[in-house]
C-alpha cells in the first residue's frame, strides 16, 4: 500500500515522458544512431513555440489559410481536419471548460443514478426532437473516465450537485465510488495518510 502509489505515479509520469519524446524523438534517434532522452521533448516545444511565433506574423496566418484551403479540398482528409479543428477551438481557443459541472442522471434506467458531467447548457437541436429543454453530458467509465458516452437529457431529469467538484467526482469514478467526496473533505490532500494506514494495520 504504501509503494503502489509511489510505483504508479512514477509509471505515469514515465509512460507520459516516453510519449511525448518519442513524437520526434523517435524520428531523431533513427537519424542520428542513438537516443538522447528528453531531447524529443525539448525539440517538440521548440516547434511548438516556432509555430506559435509564426501564426502570429501576417505571413504565417496566410500560411495557414493557404493550409486549410488545401486540406478542405480532400473529402476524407478535409472532414477529419474540419471536425477535429472545431473541436480544438471550442475547447481550447475559446477558453471553455470541456465539463461544466456535475450532476446525477438516471442511467441507464430509472431508479438507477450515474454521475455525469455537463458538457453544454444549450442543446437547441436535440431539444426541438426531444420537445423540452435538454443538456449535453458526458457519463464516463470506471476505472477509465476517457471513454465513456455522450447522452442528451432533460434538463427537469437532472439532480444538481453543486457541493461535488469535478475533481472529486473523477476520484469517485475512478475509485469505483470507494472514495466518496465526504471523504475527500476529511483527507489531509497531501498523498498517502500514513497515519491513518498504520492504524488500521494494527486493528
Amino acid at each position: 500500500m504504501v509503494i503502489a502509489p509511489v510505483g504508479l505515479t512514477g509509471f505515469v509520469l514515465t509512460w507520459f515522458f516516453q510519449r511525448i519524446d518519442g513524437i520526434l524523438g523517435v524520428p531523431l534517434q533513427n537519424w542520428i544512431g542513438f537516443a538522447i532522452p528528453g531531447l524529443g521533448i525539448l525539440l517538440l516545444v521548440a516547434f511548438l513555440i516556432l509555430v506559435g511565433w509564426l501564426v502570429h506574423l501576417a505571413a504565417g496566418r496566410q500560411l495557414l489559410l493557404w493550409w486549410n484551403r488545401q486540406l478542405s479540398r480532400f473529402p476524407v482528409a478535409g472532414r477529419i481536419y474540419h471536425a477535429v479543428s472545431q473541436i480544438v477551438q471550442s475547447v481550447v481557443g475559446g477558453r471553455r471548460q470541456v465539463f461544466l459541472r456535475t450532476v446525477l442522471i438516471p442511467y441507464p434506467t430509472d431508479g438507477v443514478w450515474a454521475v455525469a458531467f455537463v458538457t453544454n447548457d444549450e442543446a437547441p437541436q436535440m431539444s426541438r426532437y426531444v420537445g423540452e429543454p435538454c443538456v449535453n453530458v458526458f457519463v464516463p467509465t470506471t476505472p477509465n473516465p476517457t471513454s465513456g458516452f455522450m447522452l442528451v437529457v432533460p434538463k427537469d431529469r437532472l439532480i444538481e450537485t453543486p457541493e461535488v467538484s469535478i475533481e472529486e467526482a473523477m476520484k469517485l469514478i475512478i475509485s469505483a465510488g470507494s472514495v466518496s467526496p465526504s471523504d475527500q473533505e476529511a483527507a489531509t490532500g497531501r498523498g498517502l495518510d500514513v497515519e491513518s494506514l498504520l492504524t488500521e494495520t494494527r486493528d
